[in-house]
This record gives structure tokens, sequence and C-alpha cells, in this order.
């Protein structure tokens, strides 16, 4: 489990319920918690099964993955439109793209990850195959209005997913310019986005009273490009530029600090389930100096993680390229596969300026990757057979220790995540009941027992977030046994049933019960 996945799971929870106000979020986009929603709505699952029934369904969405980048394949060795991949080497093609299709969903962790990045994938596949079947002629009005559904469906998957869908569409009036084509498939496509998107932006709009299609783009670009502190959770307001805080979380006691949100906003975790909430009024102006910082900062991370850690991944197409018998034809057939290109691009540097992490742009990565590698050209059937035979087992080699190395880093933190279904059982013998507010001591990011036992964590003693925020929860545990009662004595004041800490000292204070078996411990409030 993952703190994005919690929020996505209160809210499926949330929509099924009717509670759509509540369930509306500027900052978590709906598609991905429909899903779990609906799943948990039929299944009804335990407390012990909750977590695995997710993980079935990231599985049943990897396979559906899986299909729509064959589509993509399909369409991007059509579009081609050569022989030059035939004979024995064209059973490699499609070996080199299913590999490359398992490295980067393996290597990146979208699968592990409780998140709509690979349905994001999915859904970037299929529009880069339509894209190509666009320019290539071989699109009826139809099918182009399923195209617009399909970028539609992309946006509630994602708010990512409208840019995307905005150079889809620029890069389709393109194409028809330059080959005057049938602008009316343009049309078909547009109405198809629209009938599917504007509903959902119109809700959003009406629940947040004013318009927007989302805020995630936005708060990041105020977090990270216009540095806001603390970034992430509990902002005050505090820094000179960022004064307008229109409802933070409540500070209410000084220190250690203690902070109160239980309301309005619903959730496990409030803080974390609608961020723009508690974000409303820092700034979210772009300015092109920091943007170009935002640069700087992200791409050695972009460049450290495609050229070191997922390194043959990006070298295997890149030499095949530049294994190709001429240059300049390989890259003039690369430059062919510009309508699907322009998209996958334009959303890696929108990612590049404000905020990159390999999960969240995969999809297009691999579009890129892909087109890459089609734009080989080895005349050669011998020449062409040996590298593909070649780059297949470098790349299978480097796939299979990329499961491998995933199932490893799975393993070890499955013991540590699987106290949280201790912990939210042993709080169920001791009285906490689904519905009820707890108080929490520590990293309540990371407080998965709470969406196991369905309780609400109103108030918090924070560990340490940043500089900005001290780790006001160790300050707790060294404090005055005078110092400790007033703590507890402001967070039951915020309708706290208990107070549960995630690492508590062995010698604990009277009242404190340790939770057998884990780092936790619980203080009932009488």
């Amino acid at each position: 489990m993952n703190p994005d996945g919690i929020s996505y799971l209160d809210m499926g929870d949330l929509y099924w319920k009717g509670n759509w106000h509540s369930a509306l979020n500027s900052y978590w986009s709906p598609l991905y918690s429909w899903l779990t929603g609906l799943l948990f709505l039929v299944t009804r699952p335990s407390m012990r099964w909750e977590f695995p029934e997710v993980h079935l369904l990231n599985f049943a969405i990897f396979v559906a993955t899986l299909f729509c980048f064959e589509f993509f394949w399909r369409e991007l060795l059509a579009y081609r439109n050569d022989k030059t991949w035939t004979g024995a080497s064209e059973p490699y093609v499609w070996v080199l793209g299913y590999l490359a299709f398992l490295g980067i969903h393996f290597g990146v962790d979208s699968v592990e990850q409780v998140t709509p990045d690979l349905l994001v994938a999915a859904l970037v596949y299929v529009a880069s195959g339509m894209m190509l079947r666009f320019a290539g002629g071989r699109m009826g009005t139809a099918s182009a209005g399923l195209f617009g559904v399909e970028l539609g469906v992309g946006y509630l998957a994602k708010a990512v997913m409208l840019p995307f869908a905005a150079f889809a569409m620029t890069t389709m009036l393109a194409v028809a310019w330059k080959k005057n084509g049938k602008t009316r498939l343009i049309g078909a496509a547009l109405l198809g986005f629209l009938a599917v998107s504007m509903p959902f932006v119109a809700a959003l709009s009406w629940n947040q009273h004013r318009f927007t299609f989302g805020d995630a783009g936005k708060v990041n670009q105020g977090w990270l490009d216009n540095s806001v502190e603390p970034p992430y959770r509990h902002w005050q307001g505090s820094k000179p530029g960022h004064l307008d805080a229109l409802h933070p979380t409540r500070m209410i006691f000084s220190w250690p600090a203690v902070y109160e949100f239980a309301t309005p906003i619903a959730g496990t975790y409030p803080v974390w389930y609608d961020p723009s909430y508690w974000y409303a009024g820092l700034d979210t102006s772009v300015h092109p100096a920091r943007e170009i910082r935002g640069f700087v900062r992200e791409a050695p991370k972009m460049a450290f993680y495609y050229f070191f850690l997922e390194g043959i991944l990006t070298a295997v197409p890149l030499v095949m390229f530049f294994l190709s018998d001429r240059i300049g034809e390989a890259w003039r057939r690369l430059m062919r596969f510009w309508p699907a290109l322009i998209p996958a691009v334009a959303t890696i540097s929108m990612y590049s300026l404000v905020h990159f992490e390999p999960r969240l742009t995969s999809g297009v990565v691999l579009v890129v990757w892909g087109a890459v590698l089609a734009s080989t050209s080895i005349a050669k059937e011998e020449r062409r057979l040996k590298v593909t035979r070649v780059s297949s087992l470098v790349l299978g080699l480097w796939v299979i220790y990329s499961v491998l190395s995933a199932l490893v880093q799975s393993d070890g933190k499955s013991a540590e995540q699987s106290q949280q279904v201790v912990v939210a059982d042993r709080l169920r013998t001791m009285g906490i009941e689904p519905g009820d507010h707890v108080a929490s001591i520590g990293n309540s990011y990371y407080a998965y027992w709470a969406r196991l036992e369905k309780v609400e964590i109103v108030s918090e003693v924070p560990r340490g977030i940043n500089s900005e925020i001290a780790d006001s929860a160790s300050a707790f545990w060294r404090s005055s046994p005078e110092g400790k009662e007033a703590v507890l004595h402001i967070l039951r004041s915020t309708g706290a049933k208990a107070v549960i800490s995630d690492s508590a000292p062995a010698a604990l204070p009277p009242g404190w019960i340790p939770i057998e078996n884990t780092k936790h411990a619980v203080y009932f409030f009488r």
C-alpha cells in the first residue's frame, strides 16, 4: 500500500455510497477510485483481504494494458509501411516489444503502486496507436469518435491526460493540414472527448464553486517550483509570498506541534485526501525562471534513472538505432512517427518542469522508445537477425533481473506492512470501532492501519516532514510528564477516542498500552 492509494480507496467508497459531495476531489482523478469502490462493493472484503484485492485489480489492469500495448505496437509497425521487418527477424520485433513492456512496468513499480498510473499507460498506448492510424489514413468517423471517448476516459484516469488530449488534437489538425485530410474526423474526436470529460468538469467545478478540471498540476507547481514550505502537509501560510492560506490545517498547540483537521474534509487521513483544499491560496502561478530551475532540478533525476538505473532498457533501442545501415534514413523514419511522438514528448516535458517520477511517465516513455526501435533500418536479413537476437537476449536478462528485484523488494516491504494489519486487528479487539475518530503521534501519512480499521484520523503530532516542521512526535516522547499530559488533553479536545503512536518507547508512560508484536502503542481517553 502507499499513501496515494489510501486516498483512492476512500474516494471509491464515498462514490459508491452516493456521497458525491465528499467524493468529488480536485486533486485525485475518479476513474481508478470508481474501479476500487466497485470491487469492494461487490466482494465486501475482510480487513486482511482489502489490500490484496486491490493488487488483484491491478493485475487485471496489467493484463488489459498488455492488450493495449499490443494494439499500439501493431499500429507502430504498420505505420512504418515497408518490408524491412520481415522474415526470421519479424518475431523478434514482437519479442523486443514485449520485453520493453515488461521492463518498464516492472522497473518503475507501476504494477506495484496502488495508483492509476498503469491505467494511464494503457490509455496512452491506445491513444498513440489511434494517432498513427489517423495519420496513416486508416480511421473512419466512428473510430475518430471512439478516439475522442478514449481521450476523455484518459482524463478521468488522471488530469494530466487533458493536456495530452490537447496535444493529440492539435497534432491531428497538423496532420490534416499537411495531408489535406478530413477535418470532420477531428470534429468527431473532439465531440467524443467533450461528451466524456465535460460532465465531470461541470460536476467538479460545481462542487468547488469555481471552474476547474483538476488542481493536481497547480498544487505541485506551488509545492515544488514556487517553493511553498512545507509542501504536502500542514502549510500555515507563514512564508513571504505565501500568506494567503485560505483554510490550512489548524495548529492547536505550538510545541510539540499539534494539528487538527476533523472538518470539513472526509477520508482516513483528511490532510492527504484532498491536499488542494488545505493548500488553497498558495502561489500556483507560472514563473518562467522557476520553471527553468524546475527543469534543472528534475533533468538530472530523469537522466540518472533512464541512463543509469534503467540504462539497459534505454540502451537497447538506441544501440539498435545507431546500428542502422544509414543513420540519416533511420532518423527520417523516426521523424515519420511524429503524430505519436509529439503528445508523448510534450507530456514528458511537462513533468520535467515540475516533478518527475518514473511511474508517471512509463507509458509515454515506452511510446518514444518504441518509435526509436521501430525506426531501425538494417537491410541485410542475416545482420538484422543477429542484432535482434542479441538485443532480445540482453533485454530479456535485464527483465528477469528487474522482475526478481521487484519480488525481493516486495518481500522486504511485506514484513513491515503486515504490521498494519496486526495493528488494525488489535485495535478492533481493544474497542476501536469503524467510524471512530482517533489521533496519531508519528507519521500519519503511512498509517494504513487506519484505513483497514475504517477510522478517521482527526488530529496528529507529526513526525518531522522537513526543515520547516521538526519532529514533534519525538519531542512528545522526550517531554516531561506534564508536557505529555498537556498534549494528550489537547488531542482529546479534538474528539478523538484514542491516540495511536507508531514508534512508542520501550518504557511506556502510565495509561499507554503496547500493541503486541508491533512498534505501536495506544492511549484511550476515558
